[in-house]
């Protein structure tokens, strides 16, 4: 082979490693995330809460981070739920309706199909969920709408009975996110799915009660499901609540 074939031969490889890198850096579905780290062990996907005072939505991409860090092949998308953006760049498609009242069927299928397109792009059919507060109610509604989809979720800050959730905040009901309760979808969730539930033990927002009583009701199922109440911390993502958070993924990655 004379040189400069051999350099259009090095370009190609080049060319093609680079389009491989750019591909993983985007997410695959009709929502837009962050990846860390590689490979086909399985995959990770972080839901960010509501964000409801305003703010970019990338608190979730430490999370994503240290848990790409601490689990070697495994793919973490840090997925931007619809309507939200990260602050730098990065904007899902769809309506977060003011970031109220937003856990609908098309907002959840949407984070299906995104999970879905994620898993069959990097080859894997092993999918741990994570999601905090309103990503905890979207993951909820996903397992019911797309059984068997993700294995296993870790609910974190989770108004887990939009309805209650809403009467103990003294606040009007969601009628569009109703009908995706994550409490309404137990009966739905796919045999052998195991469900985690990790809450601030001070929680005033998303109440320990709602996550005691979503666990109660999917043991009574036939799911394996467990709750840990992490003492002092309230309902943001703190030190102490992503350590338990974090330590609940890992267990699922053995």
């Amino acid at each position: 082979m004379n040189l400069s074939a051999l350099i259009r031969g090095l370009a190609a490889v080049l060319v093609s490693v680079v389009l491989a890198t750019a591909a993983m850096a985007q997410s695959p579905g009709p929502l837009e995330g962050k990846v860390f780290g590689s490979g086909n062990r399985a995959l990770v996907v972080v839901l960010h809460g509501d964000l409801s005072n305003g703010g970019p939505a990338n608190y979730h991409y430490d999370l994503a981070s240290q848990i790409a860090s601490a689990n070697k092949g495994v793919t973490v998308l840090a997925m931007l739920r619809p309507g939200y953006s990260d602050g730098a760049g990065l904007r899902s498609k769809g309506s977060n309706n003011n970031r109220a009242d937003h856990y609908t069927q098309r907002n959840n299928t949407a984070v299906a199909q995104t999970i879905q397109a994620m898993a069959r792009q990097i080859g894997t059919s092993r999918i741990v969920g994570v999601g905090h507060s309103g990503g905890a109610a979207q993951l909820g509604g996903v397992l019911g709408l797309a059984p068997g989809l993700v294995q296993r979720a870790v609910l974190v800050s989770c108004p887990c009975d939009i309805a209650t959730w809403r009467k103990l905040r003294g606040r009007s009901a969601w009628s569009q996110s109703q009908p995706q309760s994550p409490h309404l979808q137990i009966p739905k969730i796919a045999n052998g799915t195991r469900i985690s539930l990790v809450v601030g033990a001070n929680d005033d927002n998303t109440f320990p009660q709602l996550s005691e009583a979503y666990v109660a009701a999917a043991k009574a199922r036939g799911l394996r499901a467990t709750l840990v109440q992490v003492p002092g911390a309230k309902h943001n993502m703190n030190a102490a609540l992503q350590a338990a958070v974090l330590k609940a993924v890992n267990l699922e990655l053995k």
